[in-house]
Order: C-alpha cells, then structure tokens, then sequence
C-alpha cells in the first residue's frame, strides 16, 4: 500500500474508535510516555499539541505530569507557518493560552521562543508507523524539515494510538526515522 492509502485507511481507523477506547488507549498511552520520560530523564521534550476532533494522541496528561512533577523539564511545542511547511517553536507553561489555527490545530498564543539545538526529545505524532522506525504523518513534510534541522543527538519519539506495522513499506527517500515508537501497546526502540 503507498502512504496516501496508509494515511486514509488509519485516519479513518482512528475516526470510529469509540470514546472509551479513545480514552482507554489514551490513559496506556500516558502510562508509555512516563516510563520514557523516567528511563531517559529528558530535559527538555518538544510535543505537538493534539486535535483532540481527530482523535489525535491526547498528550496533555503526559504535559500535566511534567508540570506538576518534573517542573525542571522544558515543555516546548510548535507554530505552523500555514503559507509554507515550516515550524517555530516556543516554551509553554500551565499558564499558557491556546488558540486553534485554520487546521483546527491548537498553537500557544503566549510562549516564549526556543531554540532547537536545546531540545533532547521531539514526540512526533503519527497517522501510523512502523516497527522499523519510519512513520506517515498527514503528509506536507513539517515534522521531516523541523527534525532534519535538530542536532543529531535528539531522540526522536513516534507516538500514535494505533498499532504499528511490520516493515519498512512506506519508507520514503525524505523521510526521518524515529528512535522509539510508542503505542498504548508496545514500546519499540529502533537500533
């Protein structure tokens, strides 16, 4: 199957999980992300913000238990540029305000801006992925061009509440492979 299919046939997956399985792979999911946090003690974690109307990752309990009990770790987060696919990235706080942009995506209105060279840890949001590393996103290339541009010792983390699949399949010439792939059920560290 090519990513275009890939992409519609999970959107659509994910579309008609129910609210309680949404919940429940969201609740395993939080679960994923605090053991990743534990084992690798990140300082600084670059999440995206989910839209919650495509039933995106819910990252926000993960960014709560940073706040409330890791404090010292730096929460940054992406602005898209909606006339060209690149991203600015700012430092949110629990005081920050969001403001949904023409995507229906979720951008803080108050951050301050971050450099990319701090940042250790980038969780990437996926349509799908792959045990293998590589994932389909919705397809216009911002998270490839932002993570080609972090410093190579960034650990780039694939988050998505589906499983993953076998293979290298869909693995582009562009495309930026992660280091961990996280589910609501399986971890998987790409060597």
């Amino acid at each position: 199957m090519d990513k275009n299919t890939l992409r519609k046939v999970y959107l659509e997956k994910r579309k008609f999980l129910s609210q309680a399985e949404y919940e429940r792979r969201n609740q395993l999911l939080h679960h994923r992300l605090i053991e990743l946090q534990e084992k690798h003690q990140f300082k600084s974690i670059h999440t995206f913000i989910p839209i919650k109307k495509n039933k995106e990752p819910d990252i926000f309990p993960f960014i709560q238990y940073l706040w409330s009990k890791r404090p010292e770790v730096e929460i940054i987060t992406a602005i898209s540029d909606l006339k060209h696919p690149i991203l600015r990235h700012v430092q949110i706080t629990e005081n920050t305000t969001f403001l949904e942009n023409k995507w229906g995506i979720p951008e803080p209105q108050d951050g301050t801006p971050y450099s990319i060279e701090g940042i250790e840890c980038v969780l990437v949001p996926m349509v799908v992925g792959s045990k293998s590393g590589h994932r389909i996103g919705y397809g216009k290339g911002y998270y490839d061009r932002f993570l080609e541009a972090c410093k190579k010792e960034t650990q780039f983390v694939g988050v998505t509440l589906g499983p993953l699949l076998e293979g290298e399949t869909f693995a582009g010439q562009f495309d930026i492979p992660m280091h961990n792939m996280i589910t609501p059920f399986e971890v998987v560290e790409i060597k």
